[in-house]
Formats: structure tokens, C-alpha cells, sequence
């Protein structure tokens, strides 16, 4: 391919080069032949069994690439449908920690953000940061209505460089595509998809509105605490957010001085992962112990929020199926829900696939609760995920990163901490709180509308049906052998349906009435709507009766 596109900016070709000079220094020179050179390359050198060192040396190549690649890196580390799990070990472990920038360059860009100086901003502004990563900067401040605030400010030039980065690794992605022999991904697809991620961290504007949605989420869980935005101090650039003072739970030995509960701290992290999963469906996607403080009342408080997972209704019903299937050792099942999500590829060895998952399953099925390892497990899902080349979503992968690394903080706290155990609880509790009637109408509450809006239709349209019988624009023609006995049948149909409608209807209306204040109430709910209901089941399991024990002593 033909890289004349690089070099028409000077800046582009000079960074282009640099990469090229980094990739052969750390013993990735291959790469820059391909680049340079062309030719072309069997993919099954990429990849092999012989990883000892190279997730190491692709860690640090990365970190000493940028921060364009280090946040790439990171994104990367939760794919596991594209890099062996031993990389992706590695790539978790990006450090994103550099030499603070110079303050009056952070000043400028504050103050023109703002529109305004600092001074007449902030009562008091720290001009050292508590943070410095490759794109922002974080500082303790004060603003003018007396308000404790941590403001994270992004570098200079910071989101040039980083779009230049990926106009070269687009056009590197290209080049890939076109000389590597049999690669089973398409490069430039990966890089739009990690672009696209990437661009949207820097818009601090969506880690404002992430921490506004965690802070709505726990308002009424006492135990956890999520700092406040400040938005008339947030920009794209700028992200102001209520200061925290807390312990790091990295700091096990100044929480058991200061008497904090670690066991309960452990637990009720867990705990809140779970919540964030399975009742919100947006999650925590880097719950590791630097984002982790706990304050002075034992809360505990997240502080970034820059990665998270997002969890719609049928990727987190297709987890569950998962998790059932898994714990019910059904291989089948498994294959089943995977192939129904498209995460099985065409050329995929089934009888393969099915033997490695059976390993898996047995282990889990086989090992006591309190000793599965989430780390372990994880390590065991991936390998294989990454051997069939399995699509699973990303945020899948995501969650159960998030999940290891709330283990690991857990299991620091408390040597006995166990989240299968915190698991198996949050479940039993889950389940209790929605066999709940209140609940059930809740979350049915689009259903019970669409039965309603049916029911409301149902008259004209039987109207329309009778006048087009009476202007004969609808001709039936039966013949009947045995006319008494198809007589005796249909009458019984009908009688059917119309004992279904009137059931539907009862239902519907007292669902309407079942939790309204007024009235008498029985049990705690409308006695109007409860004897609906009442009078709906006897309906329903008359023509349960009908169907299921007449009909086939009939038969």
C-alpha cells in the first residue's frame, strides 16, 4: 500500500517514523518490515503458544508509545476474543502515570475553557497535582462558594496528537489487512471500534454524565457514596467533581487502625457490582483499588469513571442463560446460548469447543463455592474464547474483568472473602424482592399497556369483521360430514375464547386497581383488584379444565 498519505504532514510522517523505530527497538521489527517493506506474513506467526516475555515487552512498547496506545492497550485488555489471555494479564496492567505538565500551560487552558481567571473561579487552587496521566491532570481546588472540589484538566494538544495517532493506526490497520495471510479479525475494523471508544474519554462531559447516572443509581443504597459534578465547572476539557476525603483501600493497615469493618467493606463491594449489573445494567468497568476510597462513615466511594459497561436487557438475560447453563452442567445449553448470539464462527470445531467447555463446566461444577477464583476462572473462560475465536460482546468480557479485579480488591481486604459466596446470596435476595406482585406489574407494566390498547381495538375490529359477513366480503365454505358434532366442538371453542377475553380483561382491569390507596384492602392490596383476580384464576384454570382434561378423556 502506498503511504504517500502519511508524509503529505510533516508531524504525521515524523510520529509514523517514531513508532516504527519503537516497534523494532522492543523486538517488534517484523511489523515495521511489513510496513515498510511489504511482503507478506502467515498470521499463525502472530500468535502460538510461546508467550513467555512478549506480554511484558508489548505492555512496555505500548507505554512507551503514548497515551493514544496505552488507552488502546487498555481498551484491548478486554478483548479476549482477540489476545491471549496472558497478554491481556499484561495489558491490565498499563500504567498511565507521567511527568506533570507545566501549570501555566493547565491555567491557560482552564481559564479558557471557563471563560473566566482562576482567581475569580476558585477561592483556592493547588497548583501541584494529586494525579498526572497521558491525558489529564488532577487537582485539588476550592471554588468560591466554599465548595471542596477535585478538578481534572486535560493536556495541552493532548487530542491532537491522539487523532493523529489514529490516522497512522487506521492506515497501518490497512496495511495489515492487505499482507497478513489468514487473519481471522479485520484490523481496521478493531481500531474504528477502539477509536471510537477512545474519542469519546476525551469528552470529560460523558464521564460527568456517567458519574450523574452511578450517583442516581445509589441514592438509596446507604453504603455506597458517589461523589457530586459540579457542571457549571465541566467542560469537554475540564471535569470538577465534589472532593472525597477517604482512605484508598490500598491501605488495609490504616483501616484496621482507623476500625473499619474490612469483611463487611469486601462484601458490600461485591455486592454493589452485582447491583450495578443486574438491577441497572451499567456497571463499573475499572473498580481497581486506586478508584476505591473509603470514607470517613465506612461508605464506600468510587472516584473515576472514565470506563464503564453498559448491559441491555437481552445481553444480561443472555448472561443469565449462561450462568444457568453452567451451573446446571449443560454443555449443550451452552453451545446453544452461544450460538444464539452469533459467537460461534462458521469454522469453528464444534466437537472441539464442546470438549474444552466440559473441562470448564466440570471444574465448576466439581469445586466448591467458597473455592472457585474468579482470577482462575476467568483465566480458564478466556483461553478458551480466544482459542475458537468466539465473538463474545465486549462488555462481556468487560464484566468479567471487573468482577476479577473486584475479587482481587476483596481478597485483600479478607483472605476469606469469597464473591461465588457474595454471588450466591445476592441471587436468593434478588430473587425474593421480584416474585413480588408490585414488582411484576412494574416491570410488566408495557405488556399490561399492549393488552389493554389490544382489548380496546377488539370491538371495532369484530364490528368490521361482522359488517364485511353482512356484505358477504368475506366467503367461507365449509364442508361438514359430521355438521352436529363440528357444531357441538365449535360452540365449545367459542365459549373458550370468550372466557379467555373475559380472564385477560379482569386481569388487565385489576392490575389497573391492585395497588391504588383507596378502598378496602386485603393483604395489603385493593379488594376490587384482588378479587379480579380471584375470579380471573378460577376462569383460567376452568379453561385449563377444558382443554387439558376433558378434551383428552375425549380423545
Amino acid at each position: 500500500m502506498n503511504l504517500s498519505f502519511i508524509f503529505r504532514n510533516k508531524n504525521i510522517a515524523k510520529r509514523y517514523r517514531e513508532i516504527l523505530r519503537i516497534l523494532t527497538k522492543n523486538g517488534f521489527g517484523f511489523i515495521s518490515d511489513i510496513l515498510v517493506k511489504g511482503g507478506y506474513i502467515p498470521f499463525h506467526i502472530l500468535k502460538g503458544h510461546d508467550y513467555i516475555g512478549i506480554g511484558e515487552r508489548v505492555r512496555k512498547t505500548l507505554e512507551e508509545l503514548g497515551p493514544t496506545f496505552i488507552k488502546m492497550g487498555q481498551l484491548l485488555s478486554t478483548r479476549a476474543d482477540l489476545i491471549p489471555h496472558d497478554i491481556l494479564l499484561e495489558l491490565s496492567k498499563l500504567q498511565d502515570e507521567v511527568v506533570p505538565e507545566n501549570f501555566e500551560a493547565i491555567k491557560n487552558i482552564i481559564e479558557c475553557e471557563l471563560k473566566r481567571k482562576i482567581s475569580d473561579l476558585f477561592m483556592y487552587f493547588d497548583v501541584n497535582p494529586i494525579a498526572s496521566a497521558s491525558i489529564g491532570q488532577v487537582y485539588r481546588a476550592t471554588t468560591k462558594e466554599g465548595k471542596d472540589v477535585v478538578v481534572k484538566v486535560q493536556r495541552t494538544d493532548v487530542s491532537y496528537k491522539i487523532n493523529a495517532d489514529i490516522i497512522i493506526l487506521k492506515n497501518i490497520a490497512k496495511i495489515l489487512n492487505d499482507r497478513i495471510m489468514d487473519s481471522p479479525v479485520d484490523f481496521v475494523e478493531i481500531i474504528d471500534e477502539l477509536s471510537e471508544s477512545l474519542l469519546n474519554e476525551l469528552d470529560y462531559t460523558q464521564e460527568g454524565n456517567n458519574a450523574d447516572r452511578f450517583r442516581e443509581n445509589f441514592k438509596n443504597e446507604d453504603y455506597i457514596y458517589i461523589p457530586k459534578v459540579y457542571w457549571e465547572y465541566t467542560t469537554k476539557r475540564i471535569l470538577t467533581m465534589e472532593y472525597v476525603e477517604g482512605i484508598s483501600v490500598k491501605n488495609k493497615e490504616l483501616l484496621i487502625q482507623k476500625g473499619f469493618d474490612l469483611k463487611k467493606i469486601a462484601r458490600n463491594g461485591a455486592w454493589s457490582i452485582f447491583l450495578q449489573v443486574y438491577e441497572f445494567g451499567f456497571f463499573h468497568g475499572d473498580p481497581h483499588p486506586g478508584n476505591i476510597l473509603i470514607t470517613n462513615d465506612g461508605k464506600i466511594s468510587y472516584i473515576d469513571f472514565g470506563i464503564v459497561g453498559y448491559l441491555d436487557k437481552s445481553t444480561r438475560e443472555m448472561i443469565i442463560d449462561l450462568f444457568k447453563a453452567f451451573a446446571e452442567n449443560d454443555t449443550e445449553e451452552v453451545i446453544g446460548v452461544l450460538s444464539d448470539i452469533g459467537a460461534i464462527r462458521p469454522e469453528t470445531n464444534l466437537r472441539s469447543l464442546k470438549s474444552d467447555l466440559n473441562h470448564i463446566i466440570n471444574y465448576f461444577y466439581n469445586t466448591p463455592l467458597k473455592n472457585i477464583n474468579m482470577n482462575d476462572s476467568m483465566r480458564r473462560i478466556m483461553s478458551t474464547v480466544y482459542k475458537h475465536r468466539l465473538i463474545l460482546p465486549s462488555e462481556f468480557t468487560l464484566l468479567l474483568r471487573s468482577l476479577a479485579t473486584i475479587e482481587g480488591v476483596g481478597t485483600s481486604l479478607d483472605p476469606d472473602f469469597s464473591i461465588s459466596n457474595v454471588a450466591k446470596d445476592f441471587v436468593k435476595q434478588v430473587y425474593l424482592r421480584n416474585i413480588s406482585v408490585t414488582k411484576i406489574l412494574k416491570e410488566n407494566s408495557k405488556d399490561l399497556h399492549k393488552a389493554i390498547v389490544v382489548l380496546r381495538k377488539l370491538p371495532y375490529k369484530i364490528q368490521n369483521i361482522m359488517t364485511k359477513l353482512i356484505k358477504d366480503d368475506i366467503k367461507v365454505r365449509i364442508n361438514i360430514d359430521e355438521s352436529e358434532s363440528m357444531r357441538y366442538d365449535l360452540n365449545i371453542m367459542i365459549n373458550k375464547v370468550i372466557v379467555s377475553i373475559i380472564a385477560s380483561a379482569l386481569i388487565v382491569g385489576s392490575s389497573l386497581v391492585l395497588t391504588s390507596q383507596g378502598g378496602y384492602k386485603i393483604f395489603g392490596y385493593n379488594a376490587i383488584g384482588f378479587f379480579g383476580y380471584v375470579i380471573a384464576s378460577l376462569l383460567c384454570m376452568w379453561v385449563f379444565y377444558r382443554i387439558f382434561i376433558i378434551e383428552r378423556r375425549k380423545k
